[in-house]
C-alpha cells in the first residue's frame, strides 16, 4: 500500500459518512486530492471542507453506485478533475434484514446492487485507466466480516459480503497474472 499520499488521486465511494468519509479525509491529510461520491450528495459538503482544510482538492459527484451509469458518471469527473486516479476505495455498502422468505425483492436488488455489482461497475473503468496510467496504483474493496461468515438474519448482505470477497480476490489474481502494477486490497471490516 502506498506510504506516500503525496499528490497522489483517491477515488472514494459512500463518502459523506463514516468509514467513507474518515479514509476520504485521512487520504487528504496525507497528501491526496479527493473525489468523494456517495448518494446522499448533499451531504458531502462537509467532508469537501475537511479535504480542503487539508489543504487538498475535493470534487464532490452525487452518485447511486448501485447504477452502472452512476458509476461511469464517477469516472468521467475523476478524469475530467484529475486525468488519472491513483487510488480508489470502493466503500459504499448497505444492508436490508429479512430471511429469505421475508425480503422483499425490491431490497434484494437494492443490496445486491450496491454491495457487488458497484464493485464491478467501478472496477470495469478504474482499472482500465490504471493500466494505461503505468504508474503505481491500489484499489481498496471495503467489505465485512459478513464476507467470511454467515447468519440467518440478513441472508442477502451476507450473500453479497461473500460475492464482493470472492472478485476481489479473483481480480486480484488476474492482476497478477497480467502484471499490471495495481494492488487490490479486500478489506474486512468488524464493527
Amino acid at each position: 500500500m502506498f506510504k506516500d499520499y503525496k499528490d497522489k488521486v483517491v477515488v472514494v465511494t459512500g463518502a459523506a459518512h463514516g468509514i467513507g468519509k474518515e479514509l476520504a479525509i485521512g487520504c487528504a491529510r496525507r497528501g491526496a486530492d479527493v473525489l468523494i461520491s456517495d448518494i446522499l450528495g448533499d451531504e458531502l459538503a462537509p467532508v469537501a471542507e475537511e479535504i480542503e482544510k487539508a489543504g487538498r482538492k475535493a470534487v464532490c459527484v452525487t452518485a447511486d453506485v448501485s447504477l452502472q451509469e452512476d458509476c461511469m458518471k464517477i469516472f468521467a469527473a475523476a478524469m475530467e478533475h484529475f486525468g488519472r486516479c491513483d487510488f480508489l476505495i470502493n466503500n459504499a455498502g448497505v444492508s436490508a434484514h429479512g430471511v429469505v422468505t421475508e425480503i422483499v425483492e425490491q431490497d434484494i436488488h437494492w443490496v445486491t446492487e450496491t454491495n457487488f455489482y458497484s464493485h464491478w461497475y467501478m472496477m470495469k473503468p478504474f482499472i482500465t485507466q490504471m493500466m494505461e496510467q503505468k504508474s503505481h496504483c491500489q484499489i481498496l474493496n471495503v467489505c465485512s466480516i459478513a464476507g467470511l461468515y454467515t447468519m440467518g438474519v440478513a441472508p442477502v448482505y451476507f450473500a453479497t459480503k461473500h460475492a464482493a470477497v470472492v472478485l476481489s480476490e479473483s481480480t486480484w489474481k488476474w492482476l497478477k497474472q497480467t502484471g499490471a502494477d495495481i494492488d487490490l486490497v479486500c478489506c474486512i471490516i468488524d464493527i
